[in-house]
């Protein structure tokens, strides 16, 4: 139980916002009670976790985020892997930054080639002028950091074609990802007599879902180390056994379980909480 003084304003009080009116003192219990005493009244608002603008608020973010524990480290995985968060990267980050890099290859293939009946046949120059000014919007959307030390060098328009396909293959995991090609791979359409503007803006428009997945799939890794990187994996299926004795689950396949990486205890852990188990555990049996 606490106090707030009449100030006619919004104020924080254990993290919820609260706006008072026309009284002097006022006691709000926890969970969201509003109290009404006479004409007076107290409106209790829950304050809305502010959504990633982008990368750089995450990145920057985790250098303050620390997990004291493996309680804390997983309780931060569960937040992050929400649907809501999730949902969020994908479509408001790595989608707006994919349609982003999309019109503007496509604008400035409009602009150079005219129109996507034109051959692109040793246009080599022009294709990879577009190329790096649609990455550049890519991260001027998604990542901004990663533009201003371009910026900041004065790379010249080699350089930045070099730097940014380097970062952006980097980012949706080319060589890490299994069928994500690298963006350089557009080059090879002015080498074909047969190839033109519209191709080009056909493989960029297909290739945006897959780069959406593999840059959110590049960024979950990196939480993922971020927050579990300081444990063994013995010590966090050390960890999850109660979990899983608690969850009406056993380990069959002992070596399995013990030798398991990372990723799969979190898969093992998921299964868990989705009540569907995992191929190293077994119900247990009932006693008689």
């Amino acid at each position: 139980m606490g106090h707030l003084r009449d100030e006619g304003l919004y104020i924080v009080y254990l993290n919820i916002m609260v706006w008072v009116r026309g009284g002097t003192f006022w006691s709000v219990q926890g969970g969201g009670n509003v109290y009404i005493k006479g004409r007076f009244c107290v409106r209790v608002m829950a304050k809305e976790k502010k959504k990633l603008g982008n990368l750089d608020d995450l990145l920057n973010g985790l250098r303050e985020e620390h997990s004291k524990d493996l309680d804390a480290s997983f309780k931060a995985h569960d937040e992050f892997s929400k649907d809501e968060n999730v949902n969020h990267l994908y479509l408001n980050v790595f989608g707006a930054g994919q349609d982003a890099l999309y019109q503007t290859i496509s604008a400035e293939l409009d602009k150079s080639l005219r129109g996507d009946g034109t051959k692109v046949h040793g246009k080599k120059k022009e294709v990879k002028q577009a190329i790096a000014a649609g990455i550049k919007k890519y991260f001027e959307r998604t990542q901004p950091s990663l533009t201003e030390i371009m910026r900041d060098l004065k790379m010249d328009e080699d350089e930045q074609y070099e730097y940014l396909t380097s970062m952006y293959d980097d980012h949706i995991g080319v060589g890490k990802i299994k069928g994500v090609e690298s963006i350089r791979s557009i080059e090879k359409y002015a080498g074909d007599r047969k190839m033109t503007v519209g191709h080009i803006r056909k493989h960029v428009s297909d290739s945006r879902s897959k780069h959406a997945e593999g840059a959110l799939q590049i960024l979950s890794n990196k939480y993922i180390t971020h927050h579990f990187a300081k444990y063994q994996p013995a010590a966090i299926a050390a960890y999850l056994r109660p979990q899983l004795e608690k969850a009406g689950f056993e380990v069959e396949d002992k070596v399995g379980y013990a030798t398991a990486d990372l990723g799969e205890l979190l898969q093992l852990r998921k299964g868990l909480l989705e009540k569907e188990g995992h191929h190293y555990l077994k119900k247990k049996e009932e006693k008689k």
